[in-house]
């Protein structure tokens, strides 16, 4: 797909900008024309002969200018202020891809290594290109996202460093970043924000992975660009662009598991039209399916689930302005641990010590009591529209429904309300979110933008059924700006915003008058005014190494789940800050993060990264068990509370790859977290243990004219410790130690089979292929079962194009 980049006008430019910072640019022609003639240059060597290559090509991939080496090995370009992949080849040696900042003349030498390959044809293809982020960034896509097929988002994130996962049973993750999770992580689908009931720590995203040609995950607090939630990280979910081609295709993907007969397959289409070629469409849909897990010697009862989605695209695209509309429906069916359910304080302890649970079974694919039945429906408008000489403008409009029913193990007492299989909680939660943002055209050596955003959310639960959280209004509107300086080796971002935030709630309550209980309605508002900055900046110290270092403040107020959550959910008892007698009221956290980041990048065969950070918070808002177990009429439950100090979180990210030969590939892995409650001066409870990933990747040399090609085989092996570092009286705080530490295997080969035309992409994958029996911290239902044991994964992914073009 080739982008065109139009060049700046010779003509005076003044541009309103930004709500905040209010100011006016104006540049003279004659400087405007010579900022898009900034020198780029150097020579083009072999890395093993030094010497020069004459007639290398490099190639400017998203304005695709092109030059060719003369006969000392020099090039020579022009271009405008800004962030470029720059591809260097030459016949016989392997090509390069830089990702170059130009705010000045700019001096970069290649050096290529030799390379034996079969010339074959050749497309050259450019892409817009943003600016990279002082803040650690870290993508999944490609074949690397292909070997997460058939997970759940939360499931998939966990290849990235530093994600972890909260679990509750097989089937329900929340992405961890840094030790952060639920409502400190925002999600954007699509770049809508996720807004749903996740305030529940086993209330798993409400998104279809299959959607994605892309996961990109920011570690670390990015809450001036998507809101003041987005302390712990922000996790995007990207589709690939529609189709700008003239023709129809698609692709289908198949996954088969053999621990829990998982079952999924996901099909695209999508096509862009001969006679309107800027009109662009997709469809695509999901349907999976899977039953009851097996732990090592037993499967998990009830522990199956099925999953149907959609998605619809239609976009109208023209150089100057463009709109497009998006739909998706999630729609899944959850099975619930009952080992999870005690009839008294002695079944529990007796459920928790035991190796396994009381009540196993054989396979099967039936989903009982208790269960969560969820809906999701989003519905996105987008459009942009160049700004004449100053800009880019874009607005966005979505409206997002979520239906969320718990079914608790028993039926009601009343056989009126049993016959009617009414949920015991039923939640719909309808969110409004609207946003503008005004992207400046690059001014000398500055670049940025300037946004509004507004939520409007409405929470209720159904008559009849239990209000856990209440009634609640939840307005918020924002304004941000970000702006970036590029000169030479240096780019610097700045940024500020600030949300005002009005709740609104009402509940049911009761309260004793005169020795007799008195019910009544709660109502309550709250208002909050909570503000966000970051600076960072990135320095290229050599052509292949990057340093950051980012720094950033950030208020978050309290969610309604933290104050007021009261009652059973899914099996255990949990209780808001506010309800606690003597507690008071939440105020908001105030998080100082600061983090570091040093990535050595292209080189032929060492590169890694590594990210140092610290998160303080004041007023850390977190939940922990409590005993002794609340014991009511549905049994005997563990107990949950929601408790505030002040926290510190540090740690490290390390990632690095070595190119042993051109066919075998090392890599490896750690992340490392430390959290304290400074005011208590203890370890936090439920930070994630020391983990660490170690494989080697062989990739087969390609034969003449082979069936099977990009062949490979990659080993991985996996070990968590066990986490030591929790407060000293921790045996006295919750129902069981933290699990010992475990090492997992992993196996996993893969080719291109080309059957006629079609190359099919297919992959078997052995997790955990000693059986390893282990049990994660992070896991809700860690006091009753263990893990999944072995599992061998089959997957397919078939593309197709119909060709010709469509009319």
């Amino acid at each position: 797909m080739l982008f065109r980049v139009p060049g700046v006008p010779g003509r005076a430019v003044c541009a309103w900008w930004l709500l905040l910072l209010l100011g006016c640019w104006a540049a003279p022609a004659n400087a405007q024309s010579a900022s898009c003639a900034l020198s780029l240059s150097g020579r083009i060597s072999d890395h093993e002969r030094r010497e020069s290559l004459a007639g290398a090509t490099v190639v400017v991939l998203e304005t695709q200018q092109a030059t060719q080496t003369e006969a000392d090995g020099h090039y020579h370009l022009e271009l405008c202020p800004g962030t470029y992949h720059v591809q260097v080849s030459f016949v016989g040696f392997a090509s390069e891809t830089a990702v170059l900042q130009v705010g000045a003349a700019v001096v970069r030498d290649f050096k290529l290594h030799p390379d034996a390959i079969v010339l074959q044809g050749a497309v050259v293809q450019g892409q817009h290109v943003t600016a990279p982020s002082p803040q650690p960034t870290a993508t999944l896509s490609g074949q690397a996202l292909q070997q997460t097929r058939g997970q759940a988002l939360g499931e998939a994130l966990q290849k990235i460093s530093g994600v972890t996962a909260i679990q509750t049973g097989p089937s329900i993750f929340k992405p961890m970043i840094h030790g952060l999770h639920s409502n400190r992580v925002t999600i954007l689908n699509n770049g809508v924000r996720q807004e749903g009931q996740q305030w529940g720590q086993e209330h798993g995203p409400e998104i279809d992975p299959f959607i994605a040609s892309q996961l990109t995950v920011v570690k670390g607090a990015a809450s001036v660009r998507y809101g003041s939630d987005a302390i712990g990280g922000v996790v995007l979910v990207e589709p690939k662009p529609l189709r700008d081609s003239v023709g129809t295709g698609g692709e289908l993907q198949l996954v088969g598991m053999s621990n829990n007969g998982l079952g999924a397959a996901s099909g695209t289409v999508e096509g862009n039209l001969r006679r309107l070629p800027a009109l662009s469409w997709r469809a695509q849909g999901t349907a999976k399916r899977a039953g009851t897990m097996r732990a090592p010697g037993y499967y998990l009862k009830n522990s199956g689930f099925s999953e149907y989605d959609f998605s619809g695209a239609l976009g109208w695209h023209k150089d100057t302005y463009g709109v497009e509309v998006f739909y998706s429906r999630f729609s899944t069916k959850l099975g619930i641990l009952p080992a999870a359910h005690a009839e008294s304080p002695t079944d529990l302890y007796a459920a928790i010590a035991r190796q396994r649970p009381l009540e196993t079974t054989s396979f099967n694919y039936d989903i009982n009591r208790a269960y969560q039945q969820v809906r999701h429906d989003l519905l996105k408008a987008t459009g942009f529209v160049k700004t004449g000489s100053i800009g880019r403008l874009q607005a966005t409009v979505a409206q997002q429904v979520d239906y969320r029913n718990e079914y608790d193990l028993y039926d009601a007492r009343n056989d009126d309300r049993a016959a009617r299989n009414r949920p015991a909680l039923s939640y719909t939660n309808r969110t409004t979110t609207g946003e503008l943002l005004w992207e400046h055209k690059p001014l000398g050596h500055f670049s940025g933008s300037v946004g509004l955003a507004g939520t409007y959310q409405a929470n209720r639960y159904a008559s009849g059924t239990k209000g856990f959280i209440p009634y609640y209004n939840n307005t918020v509107g924002g304004a941000f700006a970000i702006e970036r300086w590029q000169k030479q080796k240096w780019q610097v971002e700045a940024g500020v915003r600030a949300d005002y935030r009005y709740l609104a709630t009402r509940r049911a309550a009761r309260e004793l008058r005169d020795s007799v209980s008195v019910f009544y309605v709660d109502r309550q508002q709250f208002t909050y005014l909570t503000p966000a900055a970051s600076l960072g900046a990135i320095y290229d110290a050599t052509p292949h190494l990057s340093l950051s270092l980012t720094t950033s403040l950030t208020q978050r107020a309290p969610a309604v789940n933290e104050r007021f959550s009261d009652g059973v959910h899914n099996a255990q008892y949990e209780l808001g800050y506010d309800l606690v007698p003597g507690n008071g009221a939440l105020h908001p956290e105030t998080a100082y993060h600061t983090a570091l980041t040093a990535t050595w990048h292209d080189n032929p065969r060492f590169n890694g990264e590594l990210t140092v950070y610290q998160t303080s918070i004041q007023g850390f808002i977190y939940q922990q068990p409590i005993l002794p177990p609340v014991i009511n009429i549905r049994g005997t439950l563990i107990s949950w509370q929601y408790f505030q100090t002040n926290a510190t979180l540090r740690g490290l990210d390390l990632g690095a790859t070595y190119g042993l030969t051109p066919h075998w590939t090392l890599a490896g892995k750690a992340t490392v977290v430390r959290g304290r409650d400074t005011k208590a001066d203890q370890w936090q409870v439920y930070m994630p243990a020391d983990r660490a990933e170690l494989s080697v990747r062989y990739e087969a040399p390609e034969a003449a004219s082979p069936r099977l090609t990009q062949r490979y085989v990659h080993l991985t092996g996996y070990a968590v410790a066990r986490q030591t570092r929790v407060p000293a009286d921790y045996a006295s705080k919750d129902y069981a130690l933290p699990p010992a530490g475990y090492a997992l295997l992993g196996l996993e080969t893969g080719a291109t089979v080309h059957w006629g035309r079609l190359p099919l992409e297919v992959s078997v994958a052995g997790s955990n292929l000693l059986t390893q029996r282990y049990r994660d911290y992070l896991n809700r239902y860690r006091y009753f079962a263990d893990e999944m044991g072995r599992n061998v994964t089959l997957r397919v992914r078939i593309p197709l194009e119909f060709g010709g073009a469509s009319h």
